[in-house]
């Protein structure tokens, strides 16, 4: 982090607090705080970004640094700042608590999926949602990853559906002006017409 004297004495005596202060020992803090700082994170963004990491770690059981690690990582693929990272960290854990995933499925998810989703302008929000769904269906980890990078990129293109309700339709997921339709407009209008097809179609 390129840290000063005194900032690196702040970020010290942080760790020290929140060994205090939380179930967390000052040292998982200040492993949790080394890897912000190789995500290129500042001093004072590193002490803002704890309590929501710290939150999501001892709400899901996950090692600190880990969890620190695939905030971090997501927060860049989605073109996040490091300020926004108690939000990522609440959606993470609204998650996890309410789906068949955990951290570390969801962290793996993510790794695959969200650089696209993020150059695609999905919001973490809906990526989020999808993740936990098909964790709900018994698809995890790398390969819901690897489903929803596919799917994404598949967007980008025409989708040709064809049934005997309604014949043969193109649909765009890209709005007039080159960017794409949200995620969650994109499904509900696909659901409209898979609910109209066979399950062989």
């Amino acid at each position: 982090s390129d840290l000063t004297a005194e900032e690196t004495a702040q970020l010290t005596e942080k760790a020290r607090e929140l060994g205090r202060t939380t179930r967390f020992t000052a040292r998982e803090s200040a492993e949790a705080m080394s890897y912000l700082g190789m995500a290129g994170w500042k001093s004072n963004q590193i002490i803002g970004g704890m309590p929501g990491l710290l939150d999501l770690a001892a709400a899901s059981g996950t090692d600190l640094a880990r969890t620190a690690d695939i905030i971090s990582d997501d927060l860049t693929a989605f073109g996040m700042s490091a300020d926004q990272a108690g939000h990522m960290a609440d959606v993470f854990a609204h998650t996890i608590t309410s789906t068949n995933t955990n951290v570390e499925m969801l962290g793996e998810t993510m790794k695959y999926a969200a650089p696209v989703a993020g150059a695609l302008g999905y919001s973490v929000e809906d990526v989020a949602v999808a993740m936990g769904l098909m964790a709900d269906n018994g698809i995890k980890g790398s390969m819901a990853g690897t489903a929803l990078r596919n799917m994404f990129s598949n967007l980008t293109g025409d989708v040709n559906l064809t049934s005997s309700a309604f014949g043969a339709v193109t649909l765009s997921a890209v709005n007039s002006d080159g960017s794409m339709m949200s995620l969650s407009d994109t499904i509900q209008m696909l659901r409209g017409y898979f609910e109209q097809m066979s399950e062989a179609e």
